[in-house]
């Protein structure tokens, strides 16, 4: 049989990625990037002196991570890894022990000479309903990926 061709259209709602922060997602992440020292995302005192606040943050680096995982997961690794983006905006921070949703929609197919390019819009959420991150993704499809033309 052959292989199963999947449809992007308009209003798709693309399943969300959940992931619950802890300080030690944190750490991992930042150690990962090649960071040894202690910085707002990994030690309470410098958060407090550098930022003001009470406790650590995770990097919106991280909240870019979940959203790419999300894009890969729908469009596919092969196509995602190929021709996939993602643009982030950080409007809120997360902190050890709030879940954040990232969340997506189809916004736009725009025809191209080799396929089409599928836009997303994407939302962060924390478990409070709090907005964290909005922005857009999307990734270019082969043409027998899209609907048919009217």
């Amino acid at each position: 049989m052959g292989e199963v061709k999947r449809m992007f259209k308009v209003a798709d709602e693309v399943p969300p990625v959940s992931k619950t922060m802890s300080q030690e997602m944190i750490n991992l992440f930042e150690k990962s990037g090649g960071k040894t020292g202690p910085s707002q995302f990994t030690d309470e005192a410098t958060a407090r002196e550098t930022l003001g606040t009470k406790g650590t943050v995770a990097s919106g680096r991280m909240s870019l991570t979940f959203a790419s995982e999300m894009l890969r997961r729908y469009f596919g690794a092969d196509l995602y890894n190929r021709n996939g983006i993602v643009d982030l905006r950080f409007l809120r921070p997360v902190r050890p022990g709030d879940t954040i949703t990232m969340s997506g929609k189809v916004t736009a197919v725009t025809r191209l000479a080799n396929g089409g390019r599928v836009t997303v819009e994407v939302t962060g959420t924390n478990q409070k309903g709090d907005t964290t991150a909005i922005g857009t993704g999307g990734c270019i499809v082969p043409s027998l990926s899209l609907p048919p033309e009217e």
